[in-house]
């Protein structure tokens, strides 16, 4: 006898063999024990979760001449045609192929003949939404008011597509995903009386590259079973056959990656290419290891985690070591360039620059763990200065580390205080005269006591790069020794995508994640306010070595480095900007270049004349976006 499939040979043939959907078989063995069928129901779900098998189940179990019970008997004539597929009563229609309004109108005029030999004639029709509108419309009537001897079974992976007026003339079955624990059980019965030995980390990992549906697992372990070798299917086999990259390799992989050794990471990656892994196997093996971390981290008992076998003890440790903020910069970075990598004509170098990325990524996060150790300093700050003291800078928190197993690398280019100091306490109010003056005030203070007029903020030495301080109320020279530098604010949506496109393509995630949240509501040539929706995110905003990568982006994107402050959204700080912002004066119009007498001018102002130019023209292609200039 020819070789049966898996799924064909141990498909169920009643309701208690259904695996994985007790709230269906439950209530339709009731129904027929009590005599209450209806005349139509719909069964939906995700593929290969059984809704065939059950409508096949119940066409016997109502056409059953024996049955136990609500189960049938699968001995007698009418069991053993419909399992043979010979039945005249029961049609099998494949929607998908047999869509059109004829094969409807087919259909209708065989409902009205009377069953050949079994009690009810039974129509299951797979992929109903695949049906026209049309043949829905004609199959409308008969589907609610057929005969008595007329049973409709409808099953579909897409309910959505299907007419509401269809709907609402059944009884709706939602099939469920298959768990990996029922999979995997299911899948140790089949191999033990199957006369093969299958491992327990083999049984994991098939069910969950199932994802929820047995006939993909059955499928599965049928390719893998016949390379098993003595009759032994292990994981390291089930891999091979698979595709797929070691748990072993992808945490030894994701170590790498975690302590920034690209060197190790690449070549690593190299290995498991030449063991004949595709780029994309690997990334996709890599996020899911990454989704399995924060999975992890939040529920150690999740059953999709059994597929790392002895490993799983190693998965966890990792997850407890690691933050989340880290983490979801990992998963994100890597969803990315997965994606940009399908896209590219060059897979293996954008999947090499992907692994090149992750490995950098360390350097720039720990948000979190930042933004504490920012708290208990201005904390301190704070404490220090009610009691009529000022204190010496305090040295520069050292962020927590990651854990004492993965430390944080040195950064590749470290920014040099010197070059982005802010002078005084970084104000988004006082004019740049003032803070000249503030920046004058001699370090060591003064023995004899200071007149209260003149005890003010700009006494306090300036803090050090993670230490916060807190924004000064406007005061009237600053509206006046302001305004005139103010740039227009009709420019400031489009400068801050820009300053937060920099800062991404500088791959500082860090400042991007604290500041895309906020929205710059006030700029002039010397200073930009911006408003954040959470009190943590200003904190973050005025740390000092924010604000010298936020003056690099501004520098980049305007021509200048502007001194940002951050202040909270619907506080009295951020009413006090659109304050000022309204009391300044419109901004002046731009002037022509002095560097040469040169003006700026836009596209449409160019003559046609002028667009002939063969050299223009091509210029104007090649760079569309850049900015033309006229000679007074």
């Amino acid at each position: 006898m020819a070789y049966l499939a898996l799924y064909r040979k141990w498909r169920p043939q009643t309701f208690e063999e259904v695996v994985g959907q007790k709230h269906i078989s439950l209530p339709l063995t009731r129904a027929i024990e009590q005599d209450r069928l209806t005349h139509a129901y719909l069964f939906s779900g995700p593929r290969g979760t059984g809704k065939t098998t059950m409508a096949k189940i119940l066409s016997k179990a109502v056409n059953c001449e024996h049955p136990h019970g609500a189960d049938p008997c699968n001995q007698c004539e009418s069991c053993r045609e419909i399992n043979a597929g010979a039945s005249m009563d029961v049609y099998e229609i494949d929607a998908a192929s047999n869509r059109g309004i004829e094969e409807i109108r087919a259909l209708k005029e065989s409902v009205r003949t009377l069953p050949t030999s079994l009690k009810k004639k039974v129509y299951i029709i797979d992929e109903v939404h695949m049906l026209t509108k049309e043949a829905f419309d004609a199959l409308l009537k008969t589907l609610e008011e057929p005969p008595s001897y007329v049973l409709f079974i409808l099953a579909t992976t897409q309910p959505e597509k299907i007419p509401l007026t269809i709907l609402s003339r059944c009884q709706r079955y939602e099939f469920h995903r298959i768990s990996v624990e029922d999979i995997r059980n299911h899948l140790l019965r089949v191999a033990k009386a199957s006369d093969f030995t299958l491992t327990e980390e083999a049984a994991d990992l098939i069910a969950v590259r199932a994802d929820g549906g047995l006939r993909d697992a059955l499928s599965l372990l049928d390719q893998c079973s016949s390379a098993a070798d003595g009759k032994v299917l292990d994981a390291e086999t089930t891999y091979n056959l698979l595709g797929l990259t070691g748990k072993d390799q992808i945490i030894e992989l994701s170590h790498d990656i975690f302590e920034n050794r690209s060197g190790e990471a690449l070549s690593l990656f190299y290995d498991i290419l030449q063991s004949g892994k595709e780029p994309q196997s690997v990334l996709e093996s890599l996020i899911e290891h990454f989704r399995n971390l924060m999975i992890a981290r939040v529920n150690p008992d999740a059953p999709e985690l059994s597929a790392y076998g002895n490993k799983k003890s190693v998965l966890i440790d990792d997850a407890r070591k690691l933050n989340c903020s880290y983490t979801d910069a990992l998963f994100d970075e890597l969803h990315r360039s997965l994606a940009e990598a399908k896209r590219s004509s060059f897979y293996r170098l954008s999947s090499e620059m992907c692994i090149l990325r992750l490995c950098r990524l360390r350097e720039s996060n720990d948000l979190a763990g930042r933004l504490t150790a920012l708290e208990k300093e201005v904390a301190r700050l704070k404490q220090t200065l009610a009691g009529g003291q000022y204190p010496a800078p305090a040295a520069a928190p050292v962020s927590p580390s990651l854990t004492e197993a993965f430390p944080p690398a040195s950064p590749a280019n470290p920014v040099s205080q010197e070059e982005h100091s802010t002078p005084g306490i970084p104000s988004a109010f006082l004019p740049p005269e003032e803070k000249k003056e503030e920046a004058a005030v001699p370090a060591p203070l003064p023995k004899q006591p200071v007149p209260a007029e003149r005890r003010a903020p700009a006494a306090v030495p300036t803090p050090d790069e993670d230490t916060v301080s807190s924004p000064a109320k406007p005061s009237p020279s600053s509206v006046s020794s302001g305004a005139a530098d103010l740039i227009d604010p009709a420019a400031y949506g489009d400068i801050w995508n820009k300053v937060l496109a920099y800062l991404m393509s500088i791959h500082r995630i860090d400042v991007y994640t604290c500041l895309k949240k906020s929205t710059l509501i006030y700029a002039n040539q010397a200073r930009a306010i911006v408003s954040a929706p959470q009190q943590f995110l200003v904190i973050a905003g005025n740390n000092k070595s924010y604000q010298a990568i936020a003056a690099e982006a501004f520098q980049h994107v305007i021509n200048r480095p502007l001194v940002l402050h951050t202040v909270l959204k619907g506080g009295p700080e951020e009413a006090e900007a659109f304050a000022l912002l309204k009391s300044s004066p419109a901004p002046k119009p731009a002037q022509s270049s002095s560097k040469g007498g040169y003006k700026k001018i836009n596209a449409a102002q160019i003559s046609p004349q002028e667009l002939s130019n063969p050299a223009l023209s091509e210029a104007l292609k090649i760079l569309p976006d850049c900015d033309i200039y006229e000679k007074d």
